[in-house]
């Protein structure tokens, strides 16, 4: 059973290894774990996990919760670092971890959850779409600095 809770301490060197696996680089542990104690702080970010009945660390994804000033100057979620082990797909987990960030963006009135995607992975793309995402709505860019 796949069991979905925020990630802790305790989590960050699982962690590590799947962000090595999504972006194909190992991080800067130092600088990581800086990183978590700020995002853990923030009340707007939301790391989550994924765990097997083991207790190993399957799959996470990170929801930012955005205000503004549109419309009805309801927030915004943008999801980012969806992962899930390669050994691990295909077994529901993505759409837990996506189901259970959406209802914290239900929660929190949010207008809309978004995400991009590397245009290459072709097959989280049939994931997003099997699980609600539209990509004819918008056109995603990014800018590396």
């Amino acid at each position: 059973m796949i069991t979905i809770s925020r990630i802790t301490y305790d989590d960050l060197n699982d962690l590590s290894n799947l962000y090595e696996q999504l972006l194909g680089k190992k991080a800067n542990f130092e600088k990581f774990r800086d990183k978590f104690a700020l995002i853990n702080s923030d009340k707007n970010y939301t790391l989550i996990g994924a765990k097997d009945d083991n207790n190993n660390l399957v799959g996470s994804l990170l929801g930012i919760i955005c205000q503004d000033l549109g419309g009805d100057c309801k927030p915004f979620m943008v999801i980012e670092n969806v992962i899930v082990k390669n050994n691990c797909r295909g077994r529901g987990i993505g759409k837990l971890l996506m189901s259970f960030i959406e209802g914290i963006a239900r929660r929190e009135e949010c207008y809309f959850t978004m995400l991009v995607s590397a245009f290459s992975r072709k097959g989280a793309h049939k994931f997003y779409e099997s699980i609600g995402y539209d990509n004819d709505v918008v056109k995603g860019f990014k800018k590396y600095l």
